[in-house]
């Protein structure tokens, strides 16, 4: 069992720490989801394939979900949801997506492969099935080495690729932080006859996923599935959010966000051709950054960026902080 304290439970929270140490990480699993997010508001740069309501959604997907909290001492350290693929109850394969999450602001590079160290140690064996990682740590030679060093393999595959907006900027600033193209557009859609409904409603939903599945249809491309959305805002309602761009009170474009902790990511977007022609995503994106701020959101996540992509070339419009991670790995 995990002993805390709020006194313990600080970005602060340091503790004297050796080599020999990496040996001593203790893991505990959790089952309870208030606790679950307390510990992941800890973390500087939480991913939202760790959250509680994520894991939850993936488990409903011939996934055994496991999630645990590492700790030295008593102190936790990081936090990790592992989904395991059984075959007649036996592990074949074990899966990390964007974690283990750092529950430190800058920690140490011994306190980062104490705790790689300790999920290979777990979960990267041979004869119980390879655990493959997308670590959550940021691309740059010096994590290569470190998780090299914890035992991991690099598989040859770029790692998750995004961008952050700063929500505690005055709107106007996050406005004028916006390529002149972007920005331009989206004066034109403020000044037209566009508006804005914002819900979390089951019927809302459910029109925004119906709206994916087809777009994912006619644009031969694969993302989460409508069952996977449909078991993600079941688990966390409040935090799954649908914009939608109104033209004489019909939707005409839309997208989802979902909210973990202070961050609000893009999830799913739809735009129909009088959508695209209003420019609607630009008007959508500028609605759900001054919504989600005024929400007490202090990022916002763009929600993914893929090379040669013109919806990335647009997003990056936006001029988000971007950051990359370290890339698919493997141990066994």
């Amino acid at each position: 069992m995990i002993h805390e304290t709020s006194a313990k439970l600080t970005a602060g929270a340091v503790l004297a720490f050796s080599a020999r140490d990496a040996d001593h990480v203790t893991i505990t699993q959790i089952h309870d989801a208030a606790r679950w997010d307390a510990l992941l508001a800890l973390a500087d740069r939480p991913h939202l394939t760790q959250t509680f309501a994520y894991g939850a959604a993936k488990a409903t997907q011939n996934w055994k979900l496991i999630r645990v909290c590492l700790s030295i001492g008593d102190v936790p350290i990081a936090l990790c949801q592992v989904l395991e693929k059984r075959v007649l109850g036996i592990r074949v394969v074990s899966r990390i997506n964007r974690g283990p999450v750092m529950l430190e602001t800058n920690p140490s590079n011994e306190r980062v492969l104490a705790a790689y160290r300790a999920i290979r140690q777990r979960w990267g064996h041979w004869y119980s099935g390879p655990l493959s990682i997308a670590p959550a740590l940021t691309q740059s030679d010096e994590n290569a080495a470190l998780l090299r060093q914890a035992g991991y393999k690099f598989r040859g595959v770029k790692g998750w690729w995004s961008g952050r907006i700063d929500l505690t900027q005055p709107v106007e600033a996050i406005k004028a932080g916006f390529a002149s193209t972007f920005r331009n557009r989206l004066r034109k859609t403020l000044e037209s006859a566009l508006t804005l409904r914002v819900a979390s409603d089951i019927q809302t939903v459910d029109w925004m996923i119906a709206r994916h599945v087809e777009n994912m249809r006619e644009k031969s491309f694969t993302a989460v599935d409508a069952n996977f959305l449909i078991n993600l805002r079941a688990t966390a309602p409040q935090d799954y959010i649908v914009f939608q761009a109104m033209l004489d009170d019909k939707p005409i474009a839309g997208m989802s966000v979902v909210r973990f902790g202070d961050i609000a990511e893009y999830h799913t977007g739809w735009f129909g051709p009088e959508g695209r022609d209003a420019n609607a995503g630009n008007f959508l994106m500028w609605a759900i950054m001054a919504e989600m701020k005024a929400r007490g959101c202090t990022t916002f996540d763009i929600g993914g960026l893929h090379e040669g992509h013109g919806y990335t070339q647009f997003k990056r419009g936006m001029r988000p902080l971007e950051y990359q991670l370290a890339g698919e790995w493997v141990a066994f």
